[in-house]
């Protein structure tokens, strides 16, 4: 099972659910927290509407740059294993 941080932001009740039902764990976080739940949780992936670039350079600087950083219209592909 994938464990996807959400940055709960835009029309996230329909991606968390799309996520779920394609059997992902997903943990729901204000924008300002997707980098620290993501070590926290060891996460697989952050979905993310913008500041993607951002959020893989702060990963990265915290030795976790293998969690994927991905927008919430990418993420449900990824889950699905359309999007490498």
């Amino acid at each position: 099972m994938k464990r996807i941080v959400l940055a709960h932001d835009g029309d996230i009740p329909a991606v968390a659910r799309a996520l779920r039902d394609a059997g992902a764990e997903v943990i729901y976080v204000a924008p300002d927290q997707v980098v620290s739940t993501a070590i926290q949780e060891d996460a697989d992936a952050v979905a993310v509407d913008r500041d993607t670039q951002e959020i893989a350079a702060k990963l990265a600087e915290l030795d976790a740059a293998d969690v994927r950083v991905l927008t919430h219209a990418e993420v449900l592909e990824w889950v699905a294993g359309r999007y490498q």
